[in-house]
């Protein structure tokens, strides 16, 4: 029965070796290259893409092979921003069938949109904390890439 999921060697690296640990030097290296968006994708998802995915493949830290990864990602953000809009209009608390107030069902779509959020996310360094664990050369900010430039400043 294989173990937890281990981090890529290419993210052990940005993140140091102080333990030492043997790095898996042989590990795949799939190719980089564009990714486009699935073709049904738009609105908060597309945005989403096109915020997060630019950048990823700037980094080196997104390849062709991530694509599935990157579309849950996106996805559930677009999930998460749909609930959380539902919440925003009606509250946390929304009449159920009997007339009884109950937990509006958006909440737990928002709660399962961030936990897929915080799952694929962190393969790729998406949150603060992910990010103090790489160390990636400082890169010039000015030209055509600038404006995609955001996520990970």
């Amino acid at each position: 029965m294989p173990g937890p999921p281990r981090t890529p060697t290419k993210l052990d690296k940005l993140r140091g070796n102080p333990s030492k640990k043997k790095l898996n030097e042989g590990e795949p290296e799939p190719a980089t290259g564009h990714l486009s968006p699935p073709g049904d994708f738009d609105g908060e998802a597309l945005a989403e893409w096109n915020r997060v995915v630019p950048e990823l493949l700037r980094l080196g830290l997104a390849t062709i092979v991530d694509r599935a990864y990157l579309i849950a990602y996106c996805s559930a953000w677009a999930s998460f921003e749909e609930a959380r809009l539902a919440m925003a209009e009606r509250g946390p608390l929304v009449e159920g069938r009997d007339g009884n107030l109950v937990k509006n069902p958006a909440a737990q779509i928002m709660r399962d949109s961030a936990d897929m959020m915080i799952k694929f996310g962190s393969r790729f360094g998406l949150s603060p904390s992910d990010r103090t664990r790489l160390s990636v050369a400082p890169q010039e900010r000015d030209g055509p890439d600038a404006q995609v430039l955001s996520l990970l400043s």
